[in-house]
């Protein structure tokens, strides 16, 4: 009875261990989620680490942990799988890290899971892990492609947001002698969410040194404080009156710069084109016409008009932006040049001149036909009694002309009388036959 007795409790004890030991097994589930770095920029690979928690009675290990991107499908793979197969007792946790994710879409992005072996797990959804992924893009627009030296033109520069950012832009004037004045060259847009555009503008004063060309730059910080991107862009406003190079150089032993006192000199020995020049007010054009040096004093400049002395024969001139006038030197009675004001530059304080001979000197010191702006107009050399060689060809022909119909007027005539004399004559030889 008592042998029994102790079989029947052994077969008890083995059956309550044969359902603790069925009953214990390992329970893991996703405890903490963090990326490195936390924000990231478009394009950038980063990683992500999962602390996972074995919460069950028994040791166990994950052999494969899948990471999931959110609907937006934000990461360049669509999973990524990480093996572990660490043995994690009760209680413990081990950590798992995704590497190689790299974002394709700017944005506050999300994951969706992390599938643990076959069991999903959604900590990540849940505790709506994101990781700011950012971008910046900025454009320039402007509101005329070319401008005249002093005039102004408006540069607006449009940001377009990646992710959550900070912006600062940044104007750089590379050449041309633009200017903005007295704004700041910087500009800032704050709390920029994904996918929004916002512009900023600058006024800019077109310089006399050529095409302005500028850069705007858009340096964008996550708002995190983490990812930072930048980028830049580059525009040209032409100048459509600066002076060319040929006409600004400056001859040996003329005093250049600092807007007085100085002179501005065509080096050329004979003026035989339309050159242009740039002076301000104590500053002389000088040239040579007919071997006999000139120049041409600026004395005086306002916003619209200037005030020249033209010398050999001084005489003091007022010009209007835009307006020409003809120049006799020596007081003869004969223009030898035109002299046009073309523009006036505010910011530098000079003025810009275009000067044209009304007629070539030949070798013998006489006119040898124009070279102005526009030849064979009213540029054009005096000839003979105040005529250009072009007009008194065309009074020679005229003239031959007459004299050839003179001619054959007088022949017809004295034609027709010989006839006349002669009628009587045929007439009587005429019955006579009869």
């Amino acid at each position: 009875m008592e042998k029994k007795i102790l079989i029947g409790i052994a077969v008890f004890l083995a059956a309550v261990v044969s359902i603790e030991l069925a009953s214990s097994a390992a329970e893991f589930a996703v405890t903490s989620f963090a990326c490195s770095p936390s924000e990231v920029v478009v394009n950038d690979v980063f990683s992500c680490t999962a602390r996972i928690k074995n919460n069950g009675d028994a040791s166990g290990s994950v052999s494969i942990a899948t990471l999931y991107p959110d609907s937006n499908n934000w990461l360049e793979s669509s999973n990524y799988p990480q093996s572990s197969g660490t043995s994690v007792s009760p209680g413990e946790s081990t950590e798992v890290t995704f590497s190689g994710l790299r974002a394709t879409k700017s944005g506050d992005n999300g994951f969706s899971k992390i599938m643990l072996d076959s069991v999903t797990d959604t900590f990540v959804a849940d505790n709506n892990v994101k990781v700011n992924t950012i971008n910046v893009v900025v454009s320039v627009g402007n509101s005329a492609s070319s401008a005249i030296m002093g005039s102004t033109f408006t540069s607006s520069a449009e940001v377009t947001a990646g992710g959550s950012i900070d912006v600062t832009l940044t104007i750089t004037i590379n050449s041309g002698g633009c200017s903005i004045g007295s704004q700041s060259s910087q500009k800032t847009i704050s709390d920029m969410q994904d996918g929004n555009k916002q512009s900023r503008t600058w006024t800019i004063t077109q310089g006399t040194s050529g095409s302005c060309k500028y850069t705007i730059s858009a340096a964008a910080t996550g708002d995190g404080e983490v990812a930072s991107k930048t980028d830049s862009t580059s525009s040209t406003i032409t100048c459509t009156d600066c002076p060319t190079s040929s006409g600004s150089s400056s001859g040996g032993g003329s005093g250049g710069g600092g807007g007085g006192g100085g002179a501005s000199t065509i080096t050329s020995e004979e003026l035989t084109k339309s050159i242009m020049q740039e002076a301000g007010i104590g500053e002389s054009i000088k040239f040579k016409f007919g071997g006999t040096e000139h120049k041409i004093s600026i004395t005086n400049l306002t916003e619209t008009t200037a005030t020249v002395d033209v010398e050999s024969e001084k005489q003091t001139l007022i010009f209007i932006v835009g307006e020409e006038k003809q120049i006799d030197f020596e007081r003869d009675g004969k223009n030898e040049i035109s002299l046009r004001l073309k523009s006036i530059n505010i910011i530098t304080k000079k003025a810009s001149f275009v000067v044209t001979p009304l007629y070539v000197l030949g070798e013998e010191g006489v006119p040898s036909g124009g070279s102005g702006e526009e030849p064979g107009g009213e540029g054009e050399g005096k000839g003979i009694f105040g005529f250009s060689p072009k007009g008194v060809s065309k009074i020679l022909r005229i003239l031959l002309i007459v004299i050839i119909i003179l001619i054959i007027a007088l022949g017809t005539y004295l034609g027709l009388l010989h006839y006349k004399d002669r009628k009587p004559n045929f007439q009587r030889s005429f019955h006579r036959v009869k």
